[in-house]
């Protein structure tokens, strides 16, 4: 069966009840029946603005309903949408839009002071469309459209156009180039991945069978993404229940508050809660164990986490407070998805970075570059066949980096390191990049000393993550100075160019920044005398 998001979608709604909830946010309820509306109305006015299929069209925006709304419009207009990160400088915002080329950008009326520095830096944008934070028209800029306008305009009938397979997004992530590649995914290759989730009790081989398989389904799905909806975990989540007529419920806050999430699952009869490992898991438990009793969790059935640790001591804790529910660990990246899963339920639960490994999934020599026999113990780079990303947009080279041909076989290989235990299962031994995870947010270690080396009083720098109970892990930077360090003046500095979830939490003075004969760097050195000085 050859998927498309949008074609799924429109299906999906015709057969849906209309006054069942698509989204859930604050005290907003936008049923399927307004959702459908809402996003045919915001695909045809992108068609009719001139934008044709694979433009790009980027969306800064915090949790809101028209985050979903945008990304189904999307791909309804066949049009790639580009997450970016709402913590962004203009800088970096542009950076992202000018390497894909965004013709249009939507960004929410929170962040109307950086309307006219991006337009100064972003060309190629024709389009702008500014997202009313208060869900109710008003006016904007010279130049700008409303977006609650285009929403509410027309007659919300789906386009009669012929979609693709083909059709897609792009998920703008982290890696080890210091800056962030757009990830383009084929949503048939997406949805391909989702339906090979042992989770899923029947998989539909049509797009009839689908449609009868959510018209039978009385009791949906809903589902509490924990991680903002800029993120890949997040909207994934997210749209994966919309995809199956289920709501998605959108946490408001900007900070992650355990108490909060338990309180929409509570509140809104949650069934599912995505997250990104121990850093969303471990503040759950305390949460729980904090206040026994204190929250209705009863239509919780399951918690599945993606793209970080998550150790079998917080399962372990997770599942002694909710005895009822299953926990899964899916192994993934934003290149591909779907290398292995770790089911956890009461009486079992895994070791920690232990997974079944997915079909397709297969080790990749080291040394080689052959696959690896699935027979006996090894250790390589972990990879998988069939479904997968395209690769990264406009980069040739960091794609064949990535994504290799092996005996006729197009494989994704992100760089996390394995050891194979016959007859289908893996360690994780750890991540092959360089990238830390920092609070769910992907922080590029080349671009922090980038922007370390141009302040005054440092003369050579390496930035790597450290283990941190809160956070999962912190930024630090192993520095030498040149003359006087003046740390207030550094970090004063990287506040013009950088986030400030990339500034180093901790700077670690030393004579000599360790590094290789040949110059590059010495990363594991480094992480050593970061753990040394803790």
């Amino acid at each position: 069966m050859n998927w498309n998001y949008g074609d799924i979608l429109d299906a999906v709604a015709r057969v849906v009840p209309p006054e069942r909830p698509a989204l859930i946010w604050r005290d907003t309820v936008v049923t399927w029946d307004e959702f459908d509306r809402r996003t045919n109305n915001l695909a045809k006015a992108l068609v009719d603005l001139g934008l044709e299929p694979d433009a790009r069209v980027g969306i800064l925006c915090r949790n809101h309903p028209a985050y979903m709304e945008f990304l189904v419009a999307g791909v309804k207009a066949r049009l790639l949408t580009v997450n970016l990160n709402y913590r962004y400088t203009a800088d970096e915002i542009a950076y992202v839009l000018n390497d894909c080329g965004a013709a249009a950008l939507f960004y929410q009326s929170d962040f109307d002071a950086l309307l006219e520095p991006l337009q100064v830096r972003l060309p190629c944008v024709r389009a702008w469309v500014r997202i009313e934070g208060e869900r109710s028209p008003q006016a904007a800029p010279e130049g700008v459209l409303s977006y609650e306008t285009l929403v509410r305009t027309g007659d919300g009938q789906p386009l009669a156009i012929t979609r693709s397979p083909d059709d897609g997004y792009l998920l703008y992530t982290g890696g080890t180039t210091g800056k962030p590649k757009g990830v383009h995914w084929p949503t048939g290759q997406a949805r391909r991945v989702q339906l090979e989730s042992p989770l899923i009790a029947r998989v539909p081989l049509s797009m009839e069978e689908h449609a009868e398989i959510v018209r039978a389904t009385a009791a949906p799905s809903r589902i509490v993404p924990a991680c903002p909806l800029m993120h890949g975990s997040g909207s994934n989540a997210a749209m994966g229940d919309l995809l199956n007529g289920g709501t998605a419920i959108i946490l408001s806050s900007d900070r992650f508050d355990a108490h909060d999430l338990w309180r929409e699952v509570d509140k809104h009869r949650a069934t599912r809660i995505a997250i990104v490992g121990d850093v969303f898991a471990k503040p759950m438990l305390k949460a729980l164990e904090a206040a026994p009793g204190a929250y209705d969790l009863s239509s919780l059935k399951a918690i599945s986490s993606a793209g970080l640790t998550w150790s079998k001591e917080i399962k372990d804790g997770l599942l002694r407070q909710l005895p009822h529910i299953t926990l899964v660990d899916i192994l993934g990246a934003s290149e591909a998805s779907g290398f292995g899963y770790s089911i956890a339920k009461a009486g079992h639960v895994p070791e920690t970075g232990v997974f079944d490994a997915a079909a397709l999934t297969v080790l990749i020599d080291p040394d080689t570059g052959a696959v690896m026999p699935k027979d006996r113990p090894s250790e390589g780079f972990i990879a998988r066949s069939g479904p997968m990303a395209l690769g990264y947009f406009g980069d040739p080279e960091k794609t064949a980096a990535t994504y290799c041909m092996i005996d006729g076989v197009r494989y994704a290989a992100p760089g996390d390191f394995a050891r194979w235990m016959p007859p289908n299962q893996f360690t994780l031994i750890g991540r092959g990049n360089l990238s830390i995870n920092t609070g769910g947010e992907k922080v590029f270690p080349e671009e922090v000393e980038e922007a370390l080396k141009l302040q005054p009083g440092v003369g050579d720098v390496l930035v790597v993550g450290q283990p941190d109970e809160t956070w999962g892990k912190i930024v630090v930077a192993i520095l030498k100075p040149d003359g006087a360090f003046d740390e207030a003046r550094v970090r004063a500095g990287l506040a013009h160019t950088l986030s400030s979830y990339k500034h180093p939490k901790r700077f670690i003075l030393v004579d000599t920044v360790p590094r290789h004969e040949s110059g590059k760097a010495d990363y594991r050195t480094a992480t050593a005398i970061a753990a040394e000085a803790s």
